[in-house]
């Protein structure tokens, strides 16, 4: 099949090469006026004589004939908002605003564009009882009649005004809308008004004042002696005022793209516009081909994946190319990947096949999708929540993880950021100063450079372009180094308002650096025109800040593809696909509401007024679209239609209602359908996991026995964790696979229990003073109790070392100084604080009906080696909470922040779970590896009872807490000594077998807080 835009380059050439020169051919878009020059060139190539004519968009035609230049999107907004301001009685921030200013520039561009009367459109309420049906002029009346085939009025008006009269309706809702209602008519002559006189406007504004023009203008005062309009569907007021004056003078000539097979013409919202306009402006030769035109074959497929849509679509122009339809992979302009969501356009570069060389990107990209605009919105936010603590500006820890995660700084510092995580976990740092992160790591100083004032414009633009530059310049320094770097020029050089350039380049297609660049140097150029328009129109901002109104307005942009000249494949958004045609095409994201896109009415002009005033309304949009779909499909060989399945979240995983269309009405011996699923294996049985023991690892296991040479020592957490899972005790003890604590902005039950286990600590001490023991009566702890300012300094101190990580201000070099740092609380801290002053004050008050005992020692480090049986001695080493003396015997206390049972009904129960939704009785068996380590670190053979304190009930208990096992109270841990270390062993010889690998624990229980689920794969 020939081409549509072809057919004409050839007619034209044949009849009219000599007089070429004055002619003008229009054409809706630049795309479709490149591939044109492209087929006309042809001629040119066999050696014929040819003065090319001229070639121009309708938007650069109407443009030609105007008075005025179109603005830029910035003055038209702040010139927008400033007469918005003075008409509304309430002001609102600019960057508030923007969302609404561009609803309005869309709603005003509207009304001149189908040249409706905004003055009657903008009515009053107060005069809705004058107003009737009829507000267009007899010749707008005629236009809609004739060429949309609508009969005039479109729609009872009443039914809009009437409602706001309905006493049913919300009275707050109605006193909005009309309060807004009531300055859209002066805020759009007043608009109008203010950029006439600087002689620019907006594109709707040129467009009704050139046809306003070509009312009154003759055949003399066009510059051209034939005018030709070449692939134009659905058309405004204004448009079809300008064709219908250009046909009354007889230099007009019309080309509809209208080769659809017989079963798309009829009965079809695609045909509906254009086959009235094929009657009403007909072409002067007849382009149609001879042969019928018959559907394409169509294969229709869905993914489970947005991913998965762009990685098989690589695969299929693989398979495409090996079986010749794409004939020439060097150059294969004849293919065609469409995207209706710009969101695949990313991932798309980086699955296409290396047969393939050469690509042209020809689309519009939205500036918030690219990495540039994710980091700056990070550092934004990162800086919009910074706080200045003691005189130096801080970050929270989460805003400044956010950016180090952006994988356009990652790229540039990789090393840098790594590290700067790892110390904020390690440190569990929450506020951030900012100039410890600009002195450690000057790599990234510019980033982390505070502002001191977030409403000041010239600070927030010069830390953003700065900010900008340097990204730009350090991609620049890697794109040098990378050879597959397409994009060499200057980003100063191309337009704020231009197009990003796609130099062409021979077998190259664009690399991810240069596409960084490109879209860092897009989004500097935006910002600088923001600051100058901003400056320009004395813009200032009261409670929001120029970071939110950088964000609001620069997210809004679209970065624009375009490639020159015509070669490679070719990657198009939906709209740049007019008036071309491809053998093989390619449309992904073939979902509804992606394709077409779900219709919002994004207008204050409501439907019902639309209709009544002859304006573009929902239906308008859905024929357009049908109209781009049947299009490309009825000119290619060979589409394939791809959809994501998914139904979860927002998803629903419905085809177009275009795939339904071809389904039900057309041939199905031309249609494929096919399902496409992710080849993953399946999970591997839990009972198959197992790490074998090989001889270096069993040379570290063994190094655990208590025997000469090099040691390493369990620790009772460790011995508890191997009862609990083999796997999970190889992967974290011998393995190393650390979790190292996710950094939160709340204080998780462990750290809760180190406040409060130093607290503890730091009292006792104070009170033993220098004395080896000491003696603790009713009184001491009532003391202790009522010594409010005394308790608050020492759990803000433990507070302030484990959760805020402050530095201890009483290092004098030795490790067991006192840990001082009263820094003041706030927030979650300033609450938690509180709630462990009451808990230590009953903590002492519970206490007291154990007096008097002796305090002997506090947080007591060990390092021993216990013998299990006579055939195993392990090492031990950790710490006991506290050491007293009483009624003669040693007790040891562990203290537990959790709700941990001392009532253990059999003793086997200490190292098997009581039933499959608990675990084993650790704290108890800790308690047991407590006593024995005292027993042959002091060489103590005396009783010793082991005692455990609930934190969380203290409140609740009455007395003193026991331990209980077969019903009896522990008194000493001898009793059921050997019984517990006989069992231990038995436990224990299995890590110590080299034949017997680490396995899963049997018991679900064990796994449900474990930080290896994903690894073994336990279903929990």
């Amino acid at each position: 099949m020939i081409p549509f835009l072809q057919r004409i380059a050839d007619i034209y050439f044949d009849r009219h090469a000599d007089s070429m020169a004055d002619y003008c051919f229009v054409f809706p878009n630049k795309r479709s006026a490149t591939f044109f020059r492209h087929f006309l060139g042809l001629h040119a190539r066999t050696g014929s004589p040819l003065i090319e004519p001229e070639v121009t968009t309708i938007s650069d035609f109407i443009a030609d004939f105007s008075d005025y230049a179109v603005a830029s999107r910035y003055d038209l907004l702040f010139t927008l908002y400033n007469l918005y301001n003075g008409l509304s009685p309430q002001i609102e921030e600019f960057d508030r605003f923007v969302f609404w200013g561009d609803m309005l520039l869309s709603d005003f561009n509207d009304v001149d564009r189908y040249m409706s009367d905004a003055s009657q459109l903008f009515r009053n309420l107060k005069n809705y009882k004058e107003i009737n049906s009829d507000y267009l002029t007899p010749r707008q009346k005629e236009i809609i009649n004739k060429y949309w085939g609508a009969q005039i009025p479109l729609d009872n008006i009443d039914r809009f005004w009437t409602h706001l009269d309905n006493p049913r309706e919300p009275h707050t809702n109605r006193e909005s809308f009309m309060r807004l209602w009531e300055i859209l008519e002066p805020l759009y002559r007043q608009f109008r008004e203010s950029l006439s006189k600087r002689g620019l406007c907006y594109s709707g504004m040129q467009y009704r004042e050139v046809a306003e023009k070509f009312a009154a203008m003759t055949h003399d005062d066009i510059p051209y002696r034939r005018i030709i309009m070449v692939g134009f569907n659905v058309l405004s007021i204004s448009e079809l005022s300008i064709f219908s004056r250009l046909h009354e003078m007889g230099i007009a000539d019309f080309y509809w793209d209208y080769s659809f097979p017989e079963e798309l013409r009829t009965d079809n919202m695609a045909t509906h516009f254009i086959r009235r306009y094929v009657k009403l402006f007909p072409s002067l030769y007849d382009i149609a081909e001879e042969e019928n035109i018959g559907l394409p074959e169509i294969e229709v497929i869905g993914i489970p994946s947005n991913v998965g849509q762009v990685k098989y679509t690589g695969r299929l122009l693989e398979r495409m190319v090996a079986d010749g339809r794409i004939a020439n992979p060097e150059n294969a302009i004849d293919t065609a990947v469409v995207l209706p969501s710009e969101d695949l356009f990313i991932e798309l570069l980086h699955s296409l096949p290396s047969s393939i060389p050469s690509v042209n990107i020809t689309m519009g990209y939205p500036m918030k999708l690219t990495p540039a605009a994710a980091l700056m919105r990070s550092v934004m936010t990162m800086h919009l929540k910074a706080r200045k603590i003691r005189g130096s500006w801080c970050f929270f820890y989460e805003d400044v993880c956010d950016v180090l995660a952006n994988p356009l700084l990652a790229r540039i510092a990789p090393e840098v950021c790594e590290d700067i995580r790892k110390t904020i976990s390690r440190n569990r740092m929450f506020s951030i100063p900012a100039d410890e992160l600009r002195n450690t790591w000057p790599t990234v100083e510019n980033i982390f450079y505070p502002v001191d004032d977030l409403h000041s414009g010239t600070e927030v633009f010069d830390y953003t372009l700065q900010l900008v530059s340097f990204l730009e310049q350090e991609l620049k320094t890697l794109q040098s180094a990378d050879k597959n770097a397409i994009i060499d020029q200057s980003p100063d050089d191309i337009p704020a308002d231009s197009d990003f350039m796609l130099p062409p380049e021979e077998a190259e297609t664009p690399a991810p650096i240069a596409l960084e660049v490109g879209f860092l140097s897009r989004y500097r150029q935006s910002v600088e025109q923001l600051r100058d328009t901003a400056s320009r129109y004395r813009v200032n901002m009261r409670e929001s800040t120029f970071f939110h109104m950088i964000r609001s307005v620069v997210d809004a942009e679209t970065v624009s593809f375009t490639g020159e000249p015509l070669k490679g494949l070719q990657i198009m958004g939906i709209l740049e696909t007019r008036a071309l045609n491809f053998d093989n095409l390619i449309i992904l994201s073939m979902n509804e509401r992606i394709f077409p896109k779900r219709q919002f009415t994004r207008s204050f002009i409501p439907n019902i007024l639309r209709r009544c005033f002859g304006m573009a309304t929902m239906e308008f949009q859905e024929c357009i679209f049908a109209y781009y779909f049947y299009r490309m499909i009825s000119a290619a060989q060979n589409v394939t239609l791809i959809y994501d399945t998914r139904t979860e979240a927002l998803n629903s995983g419905d085809m177009s209602r275009y795939i339904y269309q071809l389904m039900h009405h057309y041939p199905q011996s031309h249609m494929k359908m096919m399902s496409a699923a992710f080849s993953l294996p399946a999970p591997t049985p839990v009972n198959d996991i197992a790490i074998a023991k090989d001889e270096k690892l069993m040379e570290v296991i063994e190094s655990y026995r208590a025997v000469d040479g090099t040691r390493r020592y369990l620790s009772p957490s460790a011995i508890n964790t191997y009862i609990s899972c083999p796997l999970r005790f190889c992967l974290h003890y011998l393995r190393g696979l650390k979790d190292e604590g996710e950094v939160t902005d709340y204080m998780d039950e462990s750290t809760f229990g180190s406040v409060l286990h130093q607290v503890a600590e730091y009292s006792y001490n104070h009170l033993r003073g220098s004395r080896e023991e000491v003696t603790v009566s009713e009184e001491m702890l009532d003391q202790m109790a009522n010594d409010t300012v005394g308790l608050e300094k020492l759990i803000t101190s433990a507070i302030n070392r484990y959760f805020n990580r402050l530095p201890n201000l009483n290092d004098t070099g030795n490790p067991d100084d006192e840990y001082i740092n009263p820094t003041p609380l706030n927030g979650e801290a300033r609450v938690l604080a509180d709630i462990m002053l009451i808990q230590m004050k009953q903590l002492f008050q519970l206490e007291k009906k154990r007096v008097p005992f002796t305090f002997i020692h506090a947080e007591r480090k060990f390092m021993t080696a216990i013998p299990l049986s006579p055939d195993l001695s392990v090492n031990l080493r950790g710490v006991i909470d506290r050491i007293d003396r009483r009624k003669g015997i040693i007790e040891i206390i562990d203290y537990k922040t959790g709700s941990d049972n001392l009532k253990v009904a059999n003793l086997r129960h200490l190292f098997t779970p009581v039933n499959s939704s608990t675990e084993h009785h650790k704290a108890i068996l800790q308690l047991f590896l407590y006593c024995n380590a005292l027993h042959m670190d002091m060489r103590y053979d005396g009783p010793i009872k082991p005692t455990l304190f609930r934190f969380r009930k203290l409140k609740t208990e009455k007395d003193i807490p026991e331990v209980v096992i077969n019903n009896s109270t522990l008194s000493d841990y001898r009793e059921l000594n050997d019984e517990v270390l006989g069992e231990l062993a038995e436990r224990l010889a299995p890590l110590f077998d080299p034949t017997i690998p680490f396995s899963p624990t049997p018991h679900p229980a064990n796994c449900r807080f474990c930080n290896y689920k994903s690894i073994c794969g336990q279903n929990i």
